[in-house]
């Protein structure tokens, strides 16, 4: 029994404690702490401030980081479009350079089926001049030929005549 007395006054006093009035809490009146000035009582009106603080900061917070993912979100489509436009440029130049190329290659094929053929019209007059100068020369051959067979002729005729005259 003694120990049971013993135990409900320590835990009573355990308990009690906890209800007492210390001197540095300020003085108790009506039924109430007097917490006028420690802020540690104060703590509903700091904790709005608090809060509304912390609320704004947050808030701002919110858009700075929303400004910035903006900013950077432009910047990336900005640079996406310069590589788009730099790729079409590049895709604009080759095709332009092929075009060329592909002209040069046409001009170069036509001028070389000019050249041949200029150069079989030339190789073409060019025979037909050598078989024309040979038409001429066998001609010339045939008529000294036939002049000389004339010439024979008269002479045999003539040699003809002269012994039958004389």
């Amino acid at each position: 029994m003694t120990k049971k007395l013993i135990i409900l006054g320590l835990t009573t006093t355990f308990l009690a404690v906890g209800c007492v009035a210390f001197p540095e809490d300020g003085g108790y009146h009506n039924g109430a702490y007097d917490n006028r000035y420690d802020r540690r009582y104060d703590r509903n009106s700091d904790n709005q401030y608090d809060r509304e603080r912390d609320r704004q900061r947050w808030e701002y917070q919110q858009r700075q980081n929303r400004i910035e993912l903006e900013r950077k979100k432009r910047e990336l489509e900005r640079r996406q479009w310069e590589q788009n436009r730099q790729k079409q440029s590049d895709w604009e130049r080759k095709k332009r350079e092929q075009q060329h190329q592909l002209e040069q290659r046409k001009r170069a094929a036509e001028q070389n089926r000019n050249n041949q053929s200029n150069w079989d019209r030339k190789k073409r007059e060019l025979e037909r001049q050598r078989s024309e100068q040979q038409r001429k020369k066998i001609q010339q051959q045939g008529k000294s030929q036939e002049k000389r067979w004339d010439d024979h002729r008269r002479d045999i005729d003539k040699r003809v005549r002269d012994r039958r005259d004389n």
